[in-house]
């Protein structure tokens, strides 16, 4: 399996984070981290890990979270 390249992320992209973060804590307060890891593909454990501030998603999966966040009504 190819080892995937760490993504350096630019101030305005870790803004970005930290919003969808703090929508994606809202939403939790209305549904399960189980259903959306179910709805986005986005593993449980990667989206406690976000929620917990210890990563930051990649491009791609911060896509997902958004588009599922943004979609749900939140």
């Amino acid at each position: 399996m190819a080892k995937k390249e760490k993504h350096e992320f630019t101030q305005d992209e870790i803004q970005k984070q930290k919003e969808l973060r703090d929508l994606y804590k809202q939403t939790l307060e209305k549904g399960t981290q189980q259903y959306i890891a179910k709805m986005t593909g986005i593993s449980a454990p990667v989206l406690s890990n976000f929620k917990n501030e210890k990563i930051n998603l990649y491009p791609h999966l911060f896509v997902k979270l958004e588009a599922y966040l943004k979609s749900s009504g939140s």
